[in-house]
């Protein structure tokens, strides 16, 4: 597992694939994320101007073949 966070100004959605995207080094083949926390930046009017999010990513790694 890999933790990571993203961020975005349109959605929790896009903050969250922002982070599975950005860890794409750390974790080259996802399978499953986590959300492990949701929060954002409040602009003037108490309007979220900025979406982030914190995720957990679960990834497989490639197998080797065996030499027999």
């Amino acid at each position: 597992m890999v933790e990571a966070a993203g961020s975005s100004t349109r959605s929790w959605a896009a903050a969250v694939t922002a982070a599975v995207r950005g860890a794409k080094d750390e974790a080259p083949s996802p399978i499953a994320v986590e959300v492990v926390r949701l929060w954002g930046d409040l602009a003037g009017g108490g309007r979220i101007a900025r979406y982030r999010a914190s995720v957990r990513i679960a990834y497989r790694e490639g197998l080797r073949r065996l030499r027999g």
